[in-house]
Order: C-alpha cells, then structure tokens, then sequence
C-alpha cells in the first residue's frame, strides 16, 4: 500500500510540473561537486540545486567520502530535499574501480575466475552496503570484452573475461544482487572499450579498426533487464557506425544501434562529459545538442577531472532552453527522457 501511494505521489508531481520545462530539464541532469559533509559550502550549493529541481542528482567520488557516516548524513539530506527521489550515484566496479576504502572488492577479471558462487557472495555484500550508504545508483558492471591486453580495461582487470557470455553470465550476477536491494545499475561502455589502447579520460580514441560485434553481444543478452537499470554510452569513435560523431554525441549509436537494433528501452545516460575525449573537441552547447538528439537521456558531468564549473546545471539549462526555441533540439525529445527517468525514479519506491 506505501509503494503504491509513493508512486501515485510521484505520478501525481510529475503531471503537476508537466508544463514545467526547467524540471524536465533538471530531470536529465547528473554532476559531481566538491564537499564532504553536510557542512560543507559546496555539499550546501548541490543540496539546494536538488531542492530546485535544477538537477536529478549527484555522483560521489573519493574526495567526497571522508567517513560512512558523514557519506550516510550527506545521503539523507540529499534524498530527503525532494519529494522526486534524487540520484545517489557512484563508480563501484570492484578492484581499481571503487571510491571509498571502508571495504575493498576484488576486479571483475579475479571475480570471474573464482566462480560464480564468490560473485554472488561479493555483489550481495557490495550492494548491501551501498543501500546502507544511501546509493542508489551503481555505474556498473563493464561488460566490455578484453579483447587488447594493453588497454585501460585490461591493464586494470575490469572486464570479465575476452568471451561475451561470461561477460553476460557475471555481469547478471552483478544486476540481479545489486535489483534485489532497490540499486540501479548501468552496464558500459557501449558500444564497447575493450579493444582499443586509448584512454577517453585523456582524450580522442579509435576503435574503426578494431572493434568486433562480439562487443554488441552482452547488451543484446542484458537488454530486458531494464527495470532498474540503465546503459551507459562511452566517448569512443568508430567510423564504421558514425563517420563524424563519437559514441556519446551519435544518433546511429544511440537510436539506431542501441535502441532500434538492439531493442534497449531504458534510461541512456552518457559516461563523464567532463573527459577529454569530449571536452578537447566540442563545446558545451555542440555536447548538450548532439547528445540529446543522438538520444542520451542524462548527461553527467562529473567536475572532477580537468573541467569544473559549479553553474554548470544552470547553462545545461540555459542551452536547452534556447536550442529549442532555435528548433533544435525537439520538445517531445526532453518529454520522452523525462518519463523515461520519472519510470526509473518510480522503480526506486520500497
């Protein structure tokens, strides 16, 4: 009966601000900032701009996880500032890929070769404790192949393996432990980032020639699992699916290849903006365009790399606003990713 009167409430408010562009707007809207407790000046900005509505919640990084408890404090005051649940999201792979030391968790790589009884055991533990933290939402599992061992993949043993079903296999297992505690997951890098060297966080990178459709297979096979869980699209080139945009920017990506080909209908966020694969060539109004007709749902700007900018939400709004009014980006286009995200947020309600 609380479930259904939580989503009838939400419902409810997302009819009542419908006419609200500047809310759908902020629906589409994940950063990062600066603070560590509740006390701290830019934990105080983020708070506000959830309470706004000016953005759908934050990513925590290392530098915002100065204990459990001051994260746990933090948590509450986010997901209590608005009557629309916030996302609470972060980076928690296992292995090089986590962002707090009170617990450690082996890579993807160690993980699939102990079996699938320590997968179980480790995404059942990992993602209760992010339901203690107050996260509700983990960008992961890579279900990238390992395809070049000199890749940042690789080197960092955070694909499952070189082969597509045990990718597939583990990557469930990961879903499944972290659905069963109210956890969005969102499986990257697609269309896939285990075959090229390059690193995205540094700047532009090629897989034209050595991208294999192996890499499309674990998205065909984790398509359906689409109630609590998004994909993530990667910053990658491959001019044999878009000769002039990046994977993140590229309609023939997006609505071609992952939402028409492959049948995915969930919520599609970008990864990190703030990259330099993305920051070094376009401006942000080219970004915010080209990625929302490409059809990303969220984009997400971590202000944690090279590029930090705390009015950032405010100019994603600005640049929406006014490319709409140009005929630009379509209205219908913010109405769909809105009730995409308003469907996701209602999945969260216990």
């Amino acid at each position: 009966m609380k479930k259904i009167f939580l989503t009838f409430l939400v419902m409810l408010l997302s009819f009542c601000f419908a006419s609200d562009l500047d809310f759908k707007i902020g629906q589409m809207i994940i950063i990062g900032f600066d603070g560590d407790s509740i006390q701290s000046k830019e934990f105080k900005k983020t708070l506000k701009q959830i309470k706004n509505n000016q953005i759908s919640g934050v990513i925590l990084f290392s530098k915002n996880i100065k204990s459990k408890n001051d994260l746990i404090e933090m948590n509450n005051k986010i997901l209590n500032s608005n009557k629309i649940i916030p996302f609470i999201s972060i980076d928690n792979e296992g292995g090089y890929i986590q962002r707090y030391d009170f617990e450690n968790y082996l890579p993807a790589k160690e993980i699939s070769l102990k079996g699938e009884k320590i997968a179980k055991n480790q995404y059942k533990q990992m993602a209760k404790l992010e339901h203690e933290l107050k996260i509700n939402l983990n960008f992961a599992p890579v279900v990238d192949l390992e395809i070049n061992k000199n890749s940042i993949i690789s080197k960092k043993q955070r694909s499952f393996s070189d082969d597509y079903q045990i990718v597939s296999k583990y990557a469930r297992i990961f879903i499944e432990e972290h659905n069963k505690e109210k956890i969005i997951t969102s499986i990257k890098h697609f269309p896939g980032h285990g075959s090229v060297k390059g690193d995205t966080h540094k700047g532009f990178v090629d897989a034209t020639n050595t991208f294999l459709d192996d890499e499309l297979k674990p998205y065909y096979n984790l398509k359906d699992l689409d109630e609590l869980n998004m994909v993530m699209v990667s910053h990658i080139y491959n001019f044999k699916i878009d000769e002039k945009y990046p994977a993140s920017l590229s309609e023939k990506t997006i609505k071609d290849l992952l939402i028409n080909k492959i049948g995915f209908n969930g919520v599609v966020i970008s990864d990190d903006f703030d990259m330099g694969a993305i920051r070094d060539n376009y401006s942000l109004r080219d970004i915010i365009v080209n990625s929302i007709n490409a059809g990303i749902d969220i984009v997400l700007f971590s202000n944690n790399l090279n590029y930090k900018d705390d009015k950032i939400a405010q100019k994603i709004h600005k640049i929406i606003k006014d490319e709409i009014k140009k005929g630009n980006i379509k209205k219908e286009d913010i109405d769909n990713s809105f009730n995409k995200i308003i469907k996701l947020k209602n999945n969260l309600i216990i």
